[in-house]
């Protein structure tokens, strides 16, 4: 069997292989528009026979999509889909390296999902994506490890301001519990985030910051919610507020409103004093599982994923924020935190 890789964009390829797979006439004009934007194809031959078919398409700069891998109906060989998908994501890989925003997906036919999870891809539905399946980028980094449990060096402070300001993501402590952080305005780093945690696009990130005024760089804020903040903040309070016009969909998940803390941590405040935007950050654990307050809680599954750990030991409260939106002058608690707030 040879299987190998190779452009496609013209008409004569276009028809050996739409007969080869089995293609319909009443299909004929998708196919076509789909092969105008293809930049590989992956095929299988034995005996001069094509007996697996798959194709990448894409813009060829910032998006790839596996528009299908399929077998012909009379080789059904599993070794032989394996082998094609080897090769296709081996072409992503290759692909990867010059540009390393790519995004590859495969919609995988009913039952197939734990075909593709070998190959590194999972399920977009789970993070409310729709159907279909991304590929995860498996590639490790190296991630800074930091005891700052005693002191916050300035060499030390100064690394994790350059790793903020190249679209990285960081674990810090805070009073509740531990953070996974980036920079607000980062989308590239917000978007490692959401695929690090396995978390559904259509939940939102909270953002914290050290002062109101860094707070109204991405909210608006009203004179009673300017009450609640001076009176529980630095602490354990999250308030939902209207986000300014500028201010990422990716990291509000599309609403008008974002939650803003400051938090009660020397470390946390030290960090976000000295950088110029609020960070976007979310709890240190996998969706669905347990929040990390200690370093131990998250570091096998977070390390090699993050450009910096800093340990700051234990966190103080270990119990997430009360999360409170205010209207019509009155408080409405969303989620009830280790904060009690007093009407």
């Amino acid at each position: 069997m040879i299987v190998y890789v190779e452009n496609i964009k013209n008409g004569k390829e276009f028809n050996q292989l739409s007969e080869a797979v089995g293609w319909g006439e009443e299909e004929k004009e998708v196919i076509e528009k789909a092969l105008e934007r293809t930049v590989f194809s992956i095929s299988a031959y034995e005996e001069g026979k094509i007996v697996g078919y798959g194709r990448i398409i894409g813009d060829e700069t910032k998006f790839l999509y596996i528009q299908d891998i399929m077998v012909h109906p009379d080789y059904q060989n599993q070794k032989i889909g394996s082998t094609i998908m080897n090769k296709l994501v081996d072409q992503i890989k290759e692909y990867k390296k010059v540009n390393p925003e790519l995004r590859a997906y495969v919609g995988p036919s009913y039952g197939k999902e734990g075909f593709y999870r070998k190959f590194g891809f999972k399920t977009r539905k789970e993070m409310h994506l729709g159907e279909g399946m991304i590929l995860a980028d498996n590639d490790e980094i190296e991630t800074k490890l930091w005891d700052w449990e005693e002191e916050i060096p300035e060499d030390g402070l100064e690394e994790i301001m350059d790793i903020l300001k190249n679209d990285g993501v960081i674990i810090f402590p805070t009073d509740t519990v531990y953070g996974l952080a980036c920079d607000c305005y980062s989308e590239k780093a917000i978007e490692r985030i959401f695929e690090m945690k396995n978390r559904a696009r259509n939940k939102p990130i909270c953002v914290l910051t050290n002062s109101v005024e860094k707070m109204k760089t991405v909210a608006t804020v009203k004179e009673k919610e300017k009450e609640l903040i001076d009176k529980y903040m630095p602490g354990a309070l999250t308030i939902i507020l209207d986000k300014k016009e500028d201010t990422p969909p990716i990291l509000t998940a599309g609403l008008n409103t974002i939650g803003v803390r400051i938090p009660n941590n020397e470390i946390a405040l030290k960090i976000l004093e000295q950088y110029p935007h609020p960070l976007a950050t979310t709890s240190v654990n996998e969706s669905g599982e347990a929040a990390g307050v200690d370093v131990k809680d998250f570091i096998t599954t977070f390390d090699g994923k993050v450009d910096a750990i800093i340990d700051g030991g234990k966190t103080e409260l270990q119990v997430a924020s009360t999360i409170i939106r205010v209207e019509k002058d009155e408080i409405k608690v969303l989620r009830e935190g280790s904060l009690k707030i007093e009407e």
